[in-house]
């Protein structure tokens, strides 16, 4: 099994129509700065909403609250049934550490059934060296050796005070992709912070919202391959800055787009 999915497993402890509860573990390999790494915690509740729902209805978004870090061990993930249309269904999931009463995550996703319609692109997959050409980022944190990024276009710590960045990603070993991949390497921008102040900070990921855009034979072409990621920020100031990112197929298919608000103290 590979490390990303024994790091998600689940095991069913109850289900009815329109709701369950599953148990799972926080994983040291997705260990990060504080508390598990935030795309770890996002897939896990994605993969419990897509394990309660319709099996032939698809992920097309989720948001995710950050409330809490948490340590390794046992965990509880408890997922209902918002509302349930003949196409779409509305989930509500919370994530509970061993022993908490407290929920340390919270998402609401989306499932859907894909259907034919008028379809439209704006933009295009930016210009950006093959991955095999591009050194991969040598970051400390444990989650980082299964999450391969490589930077392709303006890496952090240049200086350069320019928060717009591409880099390519993929996990690592080979694992084909679906959508609770997609949302946990949907987290792997480095925090826009990082690009002013030339350093790493302490910083807190409060909410993230995946769009997934892909369906099941933009998943087959992707396989195992690099996505590039196109990342920039809005604006910081009074604590909070904001991140938005496209995550291109190498064929420039359009995979998910996700935003989030992000927390911090520094100063300069």
């Amino acid at each position: 099994m590979h490390l990303f999915d024994e790091a998600t497993q689940l095991e069913a402890l109850e289900r009815e129509e329109g709701a369950a509860t599953f148990t799972g573990a926080a994983h040291p390999g997705f260990r990060n700065m504080i508390g598990p790494y935030g795309g770890w915690s996002a897939a896990i509740l994605a993969r419990s909403i897509i394990e309660a729902g319709t099996p032939d209805l698809q992920l097309v978004s989720l948001t995710t609250d950050f409330l809490l870090g948490i340590n390794e061990g046992p965990i509880t993930l408890d997922t209902r049934c918002d509302r349930a249309g003949r196409n779409t269904q509305f989930w509500t999931a919370t994530l509970t550490a061993d022993r908490s009463e407290t929920p340390a995550n919270k998402a609401m996703g989306i499932l859907a059934k894909p259907r034919e319609t008028v379809s439209w692109l704006e933009g295009e997959r930016p210009d950006a060296p093959p991955p095999e050409d591009c050194d991969r980022f040598p970051l400390p944190m444990e989650w980082t050796k299964t999450v391969e990024m490589r930077a392709a276009g303006n890496p952090p710590f240049q200086g350069s005070q320019d928060t717009r960045s591409t880099a390519w990603v993929r996990l690592d070993p080979d694992r084909p992709l679906d959508a609770v991949g997609l949302v946990a390497l949907a987290d792997t921008p480095t925090p826009r912070l990082f690009y002013i102040t030339n350093k790493p900070d302490m910083i807190a990921t409060v909410s993230m919202t995946v769009y997934l855009h892909a369906i099941a034979e933009d998943y087959a072409a992707v396989g195992t391959d690099y996505m590039l990621v196109e990342a920039t920020g809005a604006r910081g100031g009074n604590g909070f800055f904001d991140q938005h990112a496209r995550m291109w197929s190498r064929d420039g298919r359009l995979m998910a787009t996700t935003q989030q608000i992000v927390n911090y103290r520094s100063k300069g």
